[in-house]
């Protein structure tokens, strides 16, 4: 790829975009568009960027242009891209420095509730040829999955890939193949209810899925949607022995349920089952729970914090160990690799009201982490969207004085302290609460309006971290995954 006044391109970031399309499926989320940010990790220089939005038909349609200041990010706002409604695409993002990227997804105009929902997911660094998609649904009526799969190849009107889509259930049986061509730098969308799938329920399907490329590289993202909230990730393209999830949930501190959590971890070894250990830690570090379970492979198993359906050995042993108000952390252990996707739900009884969020587990830790978005945005005592930024220490050592930071989008330092964590603990720095913002920092430094970035440095330490948007404007809240070096 060339571009005026640029002659190395080193990083290309792709993600998804689904802007002003319309789902029919039920439950219908109503009109969606996708925002995305994009971090600029040069600590020194400023990184020319360019967007450029693909088309089904493999053009470029329109692109933007912009500088982003070191260690800051910038925010790509759909309705500044110059798209007519209806758009439905993908995005290339190149730059001259390296640069990392996560989208948020809104839906308005949904069929339950205020018709309000919203998700996000991560942009990749480079694709790969083969992704792992662990937490899918097709339950018409209840809850359904949405497949996106990219080509991760500059964009072309000719040139394609072929991709296959394996559907497995949950005790590891291959439900359907779909396959199907993209051109290069395009993406297709699909709909599970409209996939064909077999029921493994009475209520539908619930299952995993594998998707591969011969031709070339290939990201993806997946959508889920509820009746009153949706939730996104990203699709995995490795796992790895061990797989840390930082914030699992399971409260109903004063009786109605607040929050809880679904895990669904996926085996990635083709023929061999997976014999997997799940340990579940309080935030003290404390190992509350740990059960053993087989895992087929391509196949996932859930387990659920409130309900008792899912795969978890012995419900009534895991729920009354973690008790009613439990705020912690899961490691999954595995003779072959595994890869976990956390579910996060709110119902209507908690402070944020019906909501979901989702987010993959990592394999291990980081000395530096960063985080391109975060929030703290409230008018005349009105909260518009707050953070909630959960960071733990997967090391076997303790992670003494590591630093934080908060830059806003000019690249100005507003907020630093430091913190240490013992192993397995995590900590959560709320913009709004403060929750475990160390004494002596204040986040009302941030200010009222605050758009930017996080960036931990760790050295000597392995830190995982998830950041969580907490969104009253929009009445609901997406979960990313921090980026790791």
């Amino acid at each position: 790829m060339k571009r005026v006044g640029i002659s190395i391109i080193s990083l290309i970031v792709l993600l998804m975009l689904v802007s002003t399309a319309s789902a029919v499926d039920s439950p219908n989320p109503g009109t969606g568009n996708v925002n995305f940010t994009v971090m600029n990790m040069d600590a020194s220089e400023s990184a020319h960027v360019r967007a450029d939005y693909v088309n089904q038909s493999g053009n470029v349609e329109k692109f933007k242009e912009t500088d982003i200041d070191p260690l800051s990010s910038a925010g790509f706002p759909i309705t500044e891209s110059g798209l007519p409604d209806s758009w439905l695409g993908s995005v290339i993002v190149s730059a001259d420095k390296e640069i990392v990227a996560f989208a948020q997804a809104y839906w308005e105009g949904g069929a339950y509730g205020d018709g309000k929902t919203a998700g996000a997911y991560n942009g990749f660094s480079e694709g790969a040829d083969k992704l792992y998609f662990p937490s899918l649904a097709a339950r018409s009526g209840k809850q359904f999955s949405s497949l996106s799969i990219q080509s991760a190849e500059g964009s072309s009107t000719s040139a394609s890939i072929n991709i296959a889509i394996k559907y497995y259930n949950r005790d590891g049986t291959l439900n359907k193949t779909v396959t199907d061509s993209l051109l290069k730098g395009t993406q297709k969308t699909y709909s599970l209810l409209d996939a064909g799938l077999t029921a493994t329920q009475s209520d539908g399907w619930l299952g995993s899925a594998v998707v591969e490329s011969t031709d070339g590289p290939i990201a993806g993202v997946t959508t889920m949607h509820w009746k009153e909230y949706s939730a996104a990730y990203s699709a995995v393209t490795a796992g790895g022995l061990k797989g840390y999830l930082p914030s699992i949930t399971r409260r109903l501190p004063n009786g109605p349920w607040y929050q809880f959590t679904s895990i669904l971890v996926q085996n990635l070894h083709t023929t061999q089952q997976a014999n997997v250990t799940v340990k579940w830690y309080d935030r003290s570090g404390n190992l509350k729970h740990s059960f053993t379970d087989g895992i087929p492979a391509n196949s996932s198993h859930g387990y659920n914090t409130r309900w008792t359906s899912s795969d978890v050995p012995n419900h009534t042993a895991l729920h009354n160990a973690l008790g009613d108000n439990f705020n912690g952390s899961v490691v999954v252990e595995s003779n072959v690799d595994v890869v976990a996707i956390a579910n996060l739900q709110w119902t209507h009884d908690s402070p944020v009201g019906n909501a979901a969020t989702a987010y993959f587990s990592e394999a291990g830790g980081y000395e530096a982490v960063s985080v391109p978005a975060s929030f703290r945005r409230e008018s005349s005592g009105t909260w518009k969207q707050f953070t909630g930024l959960v960071v733990q220490n997967v090391g076997t050592s303790a992670c003494n004085n590591f630093t934080v930071e908060w830059r806003n989008r000019s690249g100005a330092k507003l907020l630093d302290f430091t913190d240490s964590l013992a192993p397995n603990i995590s900590h959560g720095y709320n913009t709004r609460y403060g929750a475990d913002v160390p004494s002596g920092a204040n986040v009302a430094d941030l200010g009222g309006d605050f758009r930017g970035s996080v960036l931990f440095d760790a050295p000597g330490c392995e830190l995982v971290a998830i950041h969580n948007t907490l969104w009253p404007l929009w009445t609901d809240s997406t979960t990313y995954n921090a980026f790791g070096q």
